[in-house]
């Protein structure tokens, strides 16, 4: 996640949000972790949002990540 910020303030953009979810560390009990660098306006209509979702397959199941990439606002 910490990659993924480094990034994303080198493309000059105003904000990140990523969340990932499941079973992280090959823990038992599945659980949410989330970072957010910057603004995020997720509520703002005219805010240029770019998102995207993956599922990564491990050995101990599947990982959801999603990417919030806040660029500009109108």
């Amino acid at each position: 996640m910490k990659k993924a910020i480094e990034l994303t303030e080198q493309a000059d953009t105003k904000g990140i949000q990523i969340q990932i979810a499941g079973r992280i560390d090959g823990k038992e009990i599945a659980r949410v972790e989330w970072i957010r660098e910057g603004r995020v306006p997720l509520q703002t209509i005219g805010a240029k949002i770019e998102y995207c979702s993956y599922r990564v397959r491990t050995i101990y199941g599947v990982l959801g990540i999603k990417i919030w990439i806040f660029i500009d606002e109108e």
